[in-house]
Order: structure tokens, then sequence, then C-alpha cells
């Protein structure tokens, strides 16, 4: 039987501490070269707790570096006063532009890409509509509808057949039929007890998270696979070609 030596002993305690001091509690350490994209990577799975707790560490705004020549440093913040400034007052000084319409292509040029003349009409739309009293009255009698009819239902039925359930899901579900039903007037029924399957649903999540990965990697590897449409990158495509019936 062979045992392991001092050079690897000494490596493994190194690797032990390196990956524990990413995983514990503390800010992200900016390396050499790599910046933070260790601990970015560490997190991936978490990254919204992980995000959470480092702006409640550095006052809601906090300069991410990412590797050096990859054009990934970003600047995140959750500060409302900040949040006014760019999404309200002073808009006009912080324009989407091209790169961060490659990076949702799948949003066509909705209120979310676009910029400009286009975004103010389109935001001027969506307010005479969310402020329509009859849009009012829809949407409360289809969420209320949705609770009475969807989710107090499956509920009771997991309660009554001591099953475990994922909220997440439930409550995706919840929103994802309330959403089409705004969008199109169809209740794809996915809050149900059967729990079924909705193609274009998943396709959703599959995009979702294609384009989170698109922001924690170099431009040039995800736009490669793209090309190739492998990764999660195959996924995006998948979501064009999946309709809202299937």
């Amino acid at each position: 039987m062979e045992f392991m030596g001092y050079p690897e002993t000494i490596l493994a305690v190194v690797c032990f501490l390196f990956l524990h001091h990413l995983s514990n509690k503390s800010l992200p350490t900016n390396w050499p070269f790599i910046g933070m994209l260790p601990a970015l990577a560490l997190n991936s799975q978490r990254v919204h707790d992980w995000s959470t707790y480092i702006l409640s560490q550095t006052g809601c705004t906090f300069w991410f570096k990412g590797p050096w020549f990859a054009n990934m440093n970003l600047l995140c913040t959750s500060d409302p006063a900040n949040m006014r400034h760019i999404f309200s007052t002073n808009f006009s000084n912080y324009p989407k532009g091209t790169e961060f319409k490659e990076f949702f292509d799948i949003l066509g040029d909705g209120i979310f890409n676009s910029d400009f003349e286009s975004w103010k009409t389109q935001r001027k739309t969506a307010h005479q509509l969310i402020n329509n009293k009859k849009f009012q009255s829809f949407l409360e009698e289809t969420s209320s509808s949705k609770v009475q009819n969807g989710l107090i239902p499956v509920l009771e039925h997991v309660l009554e057949q001591n099953r475990v359930v994922d909220l997440q899901d439930l409550f995706k579900r919840f929103t994802f039929d309330n959403t089409i039903i705004l969008l199109s007037g169809i209740d794809p029924g996915s809050l149900s007890i059967e729990f079924n399957t909705f193609p274009y649903a998943e396709a959703l999540d599959d995009a979702e998270e294609a384009i989170f990965y698109r922001h924690i990697m170099p431009t040039s590897c995800w736009k490669f696979k793209r090309l190739l449409g492998i990764g999660t990158e195959k996924k995006t495509a998948k979501l064009r070609r999946v309709s809202i019936s299937s």
C-alpha cells in the first residue's frame, strides 16, 4: 500500500484551506489574474444567498472583479437610491447597449433590452396598462382565483397524502400560470395535483440558467459555445423552438 508523501500532504492541506477560505463567510478575494472568479464559481449554486450576504456587508454596493482581460468586472448594487438613480431619474445616462442585448437576446426588443425612445415608449405603455383599473381588477381576480382553485387544493392534497413538496417549484408554477393568463388569457394549469411538466416552463428555466452563466464566464467562451450549440447555450436555442401551448 502506498502512502501520501509530504508534498502530496502539503498540497492537500493547502487546497483544503483554500476552498475553506472561499466557502466561509468572507468577502471574495481579488486574486491575481483570475480575480474573484473562484469565489463566484464555488457559490454559483447559491448565488442569490451569496450575493445578498456580500451586499449586506458592503453597504449594498460591491465592485466584482473578474479575470484580467475577460471583460467581467461588474458593479453590483441593491441600494434603493442607486436603483432609482439608474432606472428612473437618470436613466438616459445608463444605456444598456449592444453587449447587454447580447446577454439577454432571448428577450428580443422588449422593454428589458430597449434604450432611449423605444424604452420611453414601452415604459409609457406599460404604465398605462398597469395603472388601468380594469387591468388591476383582472389581476386581482386572476391571482385570487389561482390561489383558491390552484394553490390551496394542491397544498391540501399534499397534506392529505403526507408528501414532501418543493415550495420553490410550487410558487414558480403559481407565478407561471398567472403570468400566462395575464399575457394570453389561457390558463396552462401547471399548478395542479398532477404536477404536470410543461416544456415551455422548463425551457424558460434552462434559458435563465444559460443567461446566468453568460455573466460568470468570459464573453468569448459563451459565444463559442453558442456557435457550436453546446452546453448551456444549447438550452437557449431550445426555448426558441418551444411554444407556450406545448
